[in-house]
């Protein structure tokens, strides 16, 4: 790796001072370039403004010209912060999940209630530790199939990443309308259980288009 004129920990606490930026962590590829930039950030603005800023002040800083395409914004609900946020009473509550594997195949049940309606999702497919993060996130789509108004939800991605020392569950999903396609990403601490963070993540992602 070639040496860098600045500190990879420069470059995260200059991307911190940016507004609603609650952790910053940088990868870097063998030649010292920035490869991927991975944000969390207060639910209070808009994704897009988040980026512009970062490119922004890279630039201004570290003469650092980054493809927009390589920052990831995941956005955390007010009360997922410790705020004294009002939970929005009618969205979906996740009551359960369980897991049954069987010679290499995998089984997800998902539970939610809205008001007094039980919401079950199932999927099932190769018993994998990735495929299996996947499966949490179809079976928390199928579940929320009676509530979507026909609008469709394709898992596009999942994983859990370690940022400001908290491990965090991040979705990925693509919702396609009539009137195009629009990527939604959802975040969720791990407090627990990988498997609940996940489809606390998959309703971030989606609540606010249902």
């Amino acid at each position: 790796m070639s040496e860098m004129p600045y500190p990879i920990k420069d470059w995260e606490q200059a991307i911190k001072q940016v507004k609603s930026v609650v952790a910053a962590r940088i990868n870097i590829n063998q030649l010292g370039e920035i490869e991927e930039v991975h944000i969390l950030a207060g639910s209070g603005r808009v994704p897009k403004q988040i980026v512009r800023d970062v490119e922004s002040i890279l630039a201004a800083q570290f003469d650092l010209q980054i493809d927009h395409k390589k920052i990831s914004v995941a956005q955390l609900e007010e009360n997922e912060k410790g705020n004294s946020a009002i939970e929005v009473s009618n969205r979906p509550k996740l009551v359960g999940v369980t897991l049954r594997t069987v010679n290499g195949m995998a089984e997800v049940k998902v539970e939610m209630l809205k008001g007094d309606t039980l919401l079950e999702g199932l999927a099932e497919g190769p018993s994998s530790s990735h495929n299996k993060l996947r499966l949490f996130v179809e079976a928390t789509l199928k579940a929320l199939e009676p509530l979507n108004s026909g609008l469709l939800f394709v898992t596009e991605d999942v994983g859990i990443i370690q940022l400001a020392k908290q491990h965090i569950a991040l979705v990925s999903i693509t919702l396609i309308a009539s009137t195009g396609e629009q990527s939604l990403t959802g975040c969720a601490i791990v407090k627990n259980d990988d498997r609940e963070a996940v489809v606390k993540a998959t309703l971030d992602a989606v609540n606010r288009k249902l």
